[in-house]
């Protein structure tokens, strides 16, 4: 036998033990209390009559008492249950030797005796104590019982070891049968917890959230999965509606929906709803898979961005060297024309207005070029905050940046890039925020500082702030809301970061400004969260 399988039995046995000391403790006063009224309205002397049997009822509580402080050793309980069973015949064969003998309305102890030893030790207990019983009061009807007339009570005898016989062949087969139900019934629990827990196992795996809902709407179970993702915790939500934090599941076949967890993120979730129905097909509740599909979807623009850059680059090649040879040819032309001294003011000043958008398209090509055509950044341990510094510097002697307050708050961190693109990075920033404020006197708040090990770059302003439906466009290529614009600067800043392996956020309220966020890692791996509006 399996120790956890003995282990049970025994305790088991253990707690059969205790139940049937106190049922002989009961049995006893009962007879106790019957004997002593029956003596009593008899009018004979209750003590004298009674004493043999006060004499039994006392031993068998001193033998319970005793045997309780056995069972609580919880040792030898086997052992502890055939010494019950034997004592059981015993106070048996004492009530029945007080009482009467074969003529004793008590015989019927023995029968609860064998009964007590099946319900203990099953079929092998019913035999022995049906052997000491049959044993017990063949000694008890023969040697000592004085025989009236010299007659034995051969009819009592047989009838009272039938009886015995019987009521031991019965109980045998009822214990045996409760066993094997108890066996069978103990190995389908056994299966049903080792099904329960590979259930429950697989559920907790899986990286997909799960969340069951009863009848009413209430949380039943959520997976370790959909507490990652949600913010929530199982135990806090079971019993609870559920509608506070997953209204938006619909039912319904591969739906997507955006939301904000408990941690306020904002995800991107696909979702399956579908009614759980019981084994009678009634509605029984409803369930919902979910998974985070936030970095999916920015991986698919981010895939989506390299193959427009990808197309854009194999048209720059032929765009530059279409445009460039023939705004060369047109700008020495101009010079020439210039510089004959022929022409009168106002054809000297169309002259310069035809050099100046010769050299504005050349330096369109130009950043279009760097764009689609980018160096791999040449990686080294750099200061952000020093290369932010110097930028600052020279920023501030800039044409654009003439009425801006600049209001710098670096602090070190130092991570590997490439310090020219970082540099080109917050040139655009600045010179993007310095647009913004448009001219009027406003400030640029510029912060640098470590951010677990990388580093964490904010350039805000106090311009008019980007429109919401701007905010999804404004990192695409020629996407621009200034007159003068190119719409390549923030698509720039956006490659530069992608290359890096870092991220660019950027917040922004209608009339409050504009902050752009942007964070480096101390090795550049993938990006971990898309742009953000």
């Amino acid at each position: 036998m399996a120790p956890a399988a003995a282990g049970a039995e025994a305790e088991a046995l253990q707690k059969k033990l205790v139940w049937l000391n106190l049922f002989r403790l009961a049995t006893v006063t009962v007879l106790l209390g019957g004997t002593a009224l029956t003596t009593w309205h008899s009018g004979t002397d209750l003590w004298e009559a009674a004493l043999p049997l006060y004499s039994i009822v006392l031993a068998t509580y001193l033998f319970s008492l005793l045997f309780a402080v056995a069972l609580r050793l919880r040792r030898w309980p086997r052992a502890l249950a055939h010494a019950h069973v034997a004592a059981d015949v015993a106070v048996a064969a004492g009530v029945v030797a007080v009482t009467g003998w074969s003529d004793s309305v008590f015989v019927f102890l023995f029968t609860l005796g064998i009964v007590n030893g099946s319900i203990l030790l099953y079929r092998q207990g019913a035999i022995v104590a049906a052997l000491l019983a049959v044993t017990t009061y063949l000694i008890l009807v023969l040697a000592f019982e004085p025989h009236r007339g010299g007659r034995l009570p051969l009819t009592a005898l047989f009838v009272h070891g039938s009886a015995f016989l019987v009521t031991a062949a019965l109980a045998s087969y009822l214990a045996e049968q409760f066993r094997r139900t108890g066996q069978r019934l103990l190995a389908s629990e056994s299966d049903l917890a080792a099904i329960t827990a590979l259930h429950e196992s697989i559920v907790q795996s899986v990286s997909s959230g799960l969340v069951t809902l009863d009848g009413a709407g209430r949380v039943t179970f959520l997976n370790r999965a959909g507490e990652q993702i949600s913010g929530l915790r199982a135990e806090d939500l079971r019993g609870r509606p559920a509608a506070p934090w997953f209204a938006a599941f619909e039912p319904g076949d591969r739906r997507e929906t955006e939301v904000a967890n408990a941690r306020g993120e904002r995800l991107r979730l696909g979702y399956t709803r579908f009614p759980l129905v019981g084994r009678g097909g009634e509605h029984i509740g409803s369930a919902v898979i979910f998974q985070d599909l936030t970095e999916m979807r920015a991986m698919e623009a981010r895939v989506q961005r390299s193959e427009r850059l990808a197309g854009l680059g194999r048209v720059a090649a032929g765009l530059a060297h279409e445009l460039r040879n023939p705004l060369a040819s047109i700008s020495g032309c101009v010079e020439l024309i210039r510089g004959g001294g022929a022409l009168g003011p106002e054809e000297q000043r169309l002259m310069d207005i035809v050099l100046r958008e010769a050299a504005r398209l050349d330096q369109l090509v130009t950043r279009f070029l760097e764009f689609s055509r980018p160096a791999p950044p040449r990686r080294e341990d750099t200061d952000v905050a020093r290369v932010l510094e110097e930028t600052l510097q020279v920023f501030a002697n800039d044409p654009a940046a003439a009425r801006v307050r600049l209001e710098p708050s670096l602090r070190a961190a130092v991570v590997p890039c490439d310090p020219d693109q970082i540099r080109q990075v917050f040139w655009n920033l600045l010179a993007n925020a310095a647009q913004a404020v448009d001219g009027a006197p406003g400030r640029i708040r510029v912060a640098c500082a470590p951010e677990g090990a990388g580093a964490a770059v904010t350039v805000a302003d106090d311009g008019p702030g980007i429109a919401p439906a701007d905010l999804p466009r404004i990192f695409e290529p020629f996407f621009t809301t200034k007159q003068q614009g190119t719409g390549l600067g923030l698509a720039t800043v956006q490659r530069i970061v992608d290359a890096h392996g870092g991220t660019i956020e950027v917040a922004s309220e209608p009339g409050r400004g504009a902050t752009f966020t942007i964070r480096l890692p101390a090795t550049g791996g993938s990006p971990l969260r898309s742009p953000s509006g």
